[in-house]
């Protein structure tokens, strides 16, 4: 809805403004501040270090017996603090729904003759 003092802004206009700014920003070496979410991100993968080899029949069948509870795939895997952030969220349904990517991941990964994947 438009009022008589109100012009709404025209979308192109705005768009070739943040072209303009991040061009600017380039220009004079300014770089933004990573959001808070992304240190921890960038945290947590570094704490983690490269891929892990574990046995994948033991890796699923750890994730469907209490993986979704308690992460035990993940502390198997060597990944702590993913395994602690499952035991921290297991009231909620979180846990639950990352072993399910995480078995939608691994299950259609093919073992080495040793039955060894990468985690």
């Amino acid at each position: 809805m438009k009022h008589r003092d109100q012009e709404l802004a025209d979308p192109k206009e705005l768009i070739a403004l943040e072209q303009e700014l991040a061009d600017l920003k380039e220009q004079y070496g300014i770089k933004d501040k990573p959001k808070w979410w992304v240190k921890i991100g960038d945290w947590l993968v570094q704490r983690q270090g490269g891929p892990r080899t574990v046995e994948r029949r033991k890796y699923i069948r750890l994730a469907l017996c209490c993986g979704w509870f308690c992460g035990a795939h993940r502390f198997y895997a060597g990944q702590k603090i993913l395994g602690v952030l499952y035991l921290l969220f297991s009231w909620t349904g979180i846990p639950f729904a990352m072993t399910l990517i995480d078995l939608m991941i691994v299950l259609p990964m093919k073992p080495d003759e040793e039955g060894m994947i990468q985690i």
